[in-house]
């Protein structure tokens, strides 16, 4: 059959009736794969200009910055154009060359083989836009939402079209156009299914909501409590080498005199360098791979800073706006676990979390979560947004902010002060407060570019001893706030600098007050901290933490009332969402200036 007598065909079947279809199909040539080639070629033409610039669009709706400036949207436009012409040309080749393989087999393709074809293809399109719909378009507004849950249900159509235009153009060029269908009962054929096939897809989506919430719910224990109180101080960038050599000096007086009374170990550490994914192991006892937190510029384009032009930041915008994830901060919005205070705030402890990495926004608690961002909002005076309950955040503005030229120094004052602000004359079961001054000083001064310069080594090593003396007249803060019984444990993680030295870095555990006797605990693991205190309070061992109680750390009559019981699970943490803002990239920033974030 001649290239004529297939289009004469094809027209008489109502397949070239549309422009489109006229511009796609006429240029099938005399052979299946020559047709497969030309087809595919026009098809990514059409597909890129018009799912290139609907995602353009849709692109503007998520950040309407992008409406402002006409070379950034001009530029995040060609990219998309350009992305998604490939895929629609790959597509094409597949479906074409799936085609052309049907009619090479000795046996005639069935004549609804197109229709099935682009069927699929829609199907599959669907499956990826159910969850970047999930991800990108739920926390905007209801008109956003609709406007891009029907563009995409139209785009799912359109590249099925596109599909089925590919196999009819191939079949066709094969001498298969006489088996073809009418395009009217084609189209009659496949809408239902699609639509049916959309319906279920909804329904898994709520589904899947339905249970997620559920999977939320706190499982049935029974507590047996302990009547003792605990505070944790957690503190980042100790390393035990300096301490040492610090003590040795004389120069950390109240860490000797608590090393000498407590119960103490070296603690294996997270090999992770980010300061988030180590201490949200801690606060859950599951690895970073369990517990959901990622680098907070984990997705960094890898080129120096400063080397970010229009071209590479529109790429990024459009990689993002293609995957099915999003690149935020390290949130508590991505903890997928429950950390140590939310497994106790639900059996009715009163917990009080301070600056702990990761922990915005604020979860609802027994008590209060005072978030990592709760200083950088206070400093500069911006929009409160969920860095902590509104009670304890008009307190907050009592909090030294400006009793320190050192802005780690600040950041550490202000968690000491906030916490004893909010402890007030009502002090919870559990209170928990992060100190990251010791690490972003430590950075400052040998880390990066300032560890190549020798001529001011000796300098920089003196201003880092300075922070150890000023971390431990904070050490010795929190020790003199202590009252009869309760415990206090200090975490101690070597830190970033660390990390990169030569053999494995050890961190710090130390346990005084209460049932806690005086003893070598020898090597601990920081996943050891969360059983550890959860047990100290009287609730049971979940079998999911890979860490056990340090038992030893007791006196026997503790351990004689309070054996160490265990549960299967604590169950999920409820899933939550943070909505999108500026401030998030603003909190890239501030990270930035701590040293978090390169």
């Amino acid at each position: 059959m001649s290239r004529e007598q297939v289009q004469e065909e094809l027209r008489r079947r109502g397949y070239l009736d549309s422009r489109l279809d006229r511009f796609v199909l006429t240029a099938a040539g005399p052979t299946p794969l020559h047709a497969c080639r030309r087809v595919a070629a026009r098809l990514g033409l059409v597909g890129g200009v018009l799912f290139g610039l609907t995602l353009s669009l849709v692109a503007a709706g998520l950040d309407p910055r992008l409406l402002s400036d006409a070379a950034d949207l001009t530029v995040l436009s060609l990219y998309l154009m350009a992305a998604l012409a490939a895929v629609t040309t790959v597509a094409a080749l597949i479906v074409g060359l799936l085609a052309a393989w049907c009619g090479r087999q000795g046996r005639t393709p069935p004549s609804d083989l197109g229709p099935k074809i682009g069927m699929t293809l829609s199907l599959a399109a669907l499956a990826y836009l159910v969850p970047w719909w999930q991800t990108h378009a739920t926390e905007a507004s209801l008109a956003y939402r609709l406007a891009t849950a029907v563009a995409g249900l139209g785009l799912s159509l359109a590249l099925g079209r596109f599909g089925a235009m590919a196999s009819i153009a191939v079949l066709a060029a094969g001498g298969g156009s006489g088996r073809l269908p009418e395009a009217g009962v084609s189209h009659r054929r496949t809408l239902p299914l699609l639509a049916a096939a959309a319906l279920l897809l909804g329904v898994a989506v709520s589904g899947a909501a339905y249970l997620a919430s559920a999977d939320g719910e706190v499982p049935d224990y029974a507590v047996v409590p302990s009547d003792v109180r605990v505070r944790v101080l957690g503190v980042d960038g100790l390393d035990p080498r300096m301490v040492d050599q610090m003590i040795s000096r004389r120069e950390m007086p109240r860490m000797a005199a608590l090393l000498k009374s407590g119960a103490r170990g070296r603690m294996r550490v997270e090999p992770e360098r980010v300061p988030a994914l180590v201490w949200t192991t801690i606060a859950t006892g599951r690895a970073p791979e369990d517990n959901g937190i990622l680098p907070a510029d984990a997705r960094r384009v890898p080129l120096a800073p400063g080397d970010e032009g229009r071209l590479v930041r529109m790429g990024a915008t459009a990689s993002d706006l293609l995957r099915l994830t999003r690149a935020q901060p390290s949130t508590a919005v991505l903890r997928e676990v429950k950390p140590f205070w939310s497994v106790a705030s639900e059996k009715g402890f009163r917990v009080g979390v301070v600056n702990w990495r990761a922990t915005w926004p604020a979860d609802p608690v027994n008590g209060y979560v005072v978030s990592d961002r709760a200083f950088f909002t206070l400093e500069k005076r911006g929009p409160r947004d969920r860095e902590a309950p509104p009670a304890a955040f008009a307190r907050l503005e009592e909090a030294g902010l400006n009793s320190e030229p050192d802005r780690a120094r600040r950041v550490d004052l202000f968690a000491l002060d906030a916490a004893e602000l909010l402890r007030g004359g009502h002090p919870p079961a559990l209170e928990v407060i992060y100190l990251p001054g010791l690490d972003v000083a430590t950075m400052e001064q040998l880390g990066e570019a300032g560890g190549s310069d020798l001529a001011t080594l000796d300098a920089r090593l003196d201003a880092v001893r300075s922070g150890y003396r000023f971390t431990d007249g904070l050490i010795g803060r929190a020790v003199d706030g202590l009252e009869p019984g309760e415990v206090l444990m200090l975490v101690g993680d070597p830190g970033r600098l660390a990390r990169r030295a030569v053999g494995a870095p050890e961190g710090l555990l130390v346990i005084i007050g209460g049932p806690a006797v005086t003893v070598d605990l020898g090597e601990v693991s920081e996943r050891d901290v969360a059983p550890t205190l959860l047990h100290l309070l009287g609730l049971p061992v979940s079998r999911e933490l890979p860490g056990s109680p340090l038992e030893a750390a007791f006196d026997a009559a503790f351990r004689r009332s309070h054996p160490v019981r265990a549960i299967a699970s604590y169950g999920r943490r409820p899933v939550s969402r943070a909505e999108d803002g500026g401030f998030d990239h603003e909190l890239v920033e501030q990270l930035r200036g701590l040293g978090y974030v390169r």
